[in-house]
């Protein structure tokens, strides 16, 4: 016992050599839901060594689905999920003590895809449609997406909870669904299989908060040095991809897979439009715009709640400060 104490203390040591204040216990469990180019800061944060920088040890758990990832952020089973806010939202209205600490994604950038007998959203009357989640931000956006068309859930259509991307994707090439939304990063892949693009959220909902990074916030209190610089590490992630561009579309092909001749004017695209942060602010008014539209199942009356009763963005103002750049949003 003596001897593996001695090991592990001297382990401590050595890690703390580059960082004064950080220890083995600087470990930061990261959970997604899926391998996507929405990921790339949090790729780079890890392969460019941001995160080493920091003196963090960047951990990533993929748990394919929005809610139960929530459910593993309030059970201290992950300390940052990294996904939309809603499920967030939802939680804290449910006694949660969650909180948004900034975003990487501020504008969600879906798409509604079908199996190729279905080309518009009338089409989809009667059928079932393959979602994420049940609580996920895309299941909100779909909803409003079809209800603008006139169809209404479980009057016109149904929905059902089939996974992460590739396996609703397996679900429409078989027509055992209708319809899916899918992220911009999957439409190339989608491209490629035949799947028709039936409507695209922007002209629907333009400007909605999405990848947002979210902690217990008594976590984040009682690890103040540690949340900034985590936000450290990711804001200068998201810089790096913004100045390399060629060089963070071979890492998303690296890390999820993707064909190179896809993620490249994906990353471009992304990045140019400003849809991957440049400096992990959050979108207020997407963010504003996202609960309004969960209001009228989630709330019992109006005026419905700021963005702050959600965010906490003194972390983030903190690490900003520290990198000595100023937020854009």
């Amino acid at each position: 016992m003596k001897t593996k104490a001695s090991v592990t203390i001297i382990g401590c040591l050595i890690a703390c050599l580059s960082f004064s204040f950080a220890c083995a216990a600087d470990r930061v469990i990261i959970g997604n839901v899926s391998r996507t180019v929405e990921q790339l800061p949090n790729y780079a944060a890890t392969d460019k060594g941001f995160f080493a920088q920091e003196g963090i040890q960047g951990d990533v758990v993929l748990i394919g689905s929005t809610d139960t990832l929530i459910q593993a952020l309030i059970a201290g089973q992950v300390q940052v999920a990294i996904v939309d806010p809603s499920a967030a939202i939802n939680a804290v209205e449910r006694g949660a003590s969650l909180k948004i600490i900034g975003g990487t994604v501020p504008i969600a950038a879906y798409t509604l895809v079908g199996c190729p007998k279905y080309k518009t959203i009338k089409d989809l009357k009667g059928t079932t449609v393959g979602v994420v989640s049940l609580v996920s931000g895309s299941t909100i956006f779909l909803r409003e997406m079809l209800k603008a068309e006139g169809l209404e859930l479980n009057r016109d259509y149904s929905i059902i909870q089939n996974g992460p991307t590739t396996q609703r994707l397996a679900s429409l090439k078989a027509c055992n669904t209708s319809a899916t939304m899918i992220l911009g990063g999957d439409l190339p892949r989608s491209r490629e299989l035949g799947f028709p693009e039936i409507a695209r959220l922007h002209d629907y909902i333009p400007n909605l908060q999405f990848h947002s990074l979210i902690v217990d916030g008594r976590w984040a209190e009682s690890n103040n040095q540690l949340t900034v610089r985590y936000l450290k590490a990711m804001v200068r992630a998201m810089q790096w991809a913004h100045a390399n561009r060629e060089q963070a579309a071979d890492l998303v092909t690296k890390r999820t897979g993707i064909p190179i001749k896809f993620t490249r004017a994906t990353v471009d695209e992304y990045l140019s439009q400003g849809i991957i942060s440049r400096d992990g602010s959050v979108n207020r008014e997407g963010f504003q715009r996202l609960i309004d539209l969960m209001g009228e199942r989630l709330f019992k009356s109006r005026p419905y709640p700021a963005p702050e009763k959600y965010l906490d963005l003194s972390y983030l103002r903190r690490a900003q400060q520290e990198l000595g750049i100023s937020a854009g949003r």
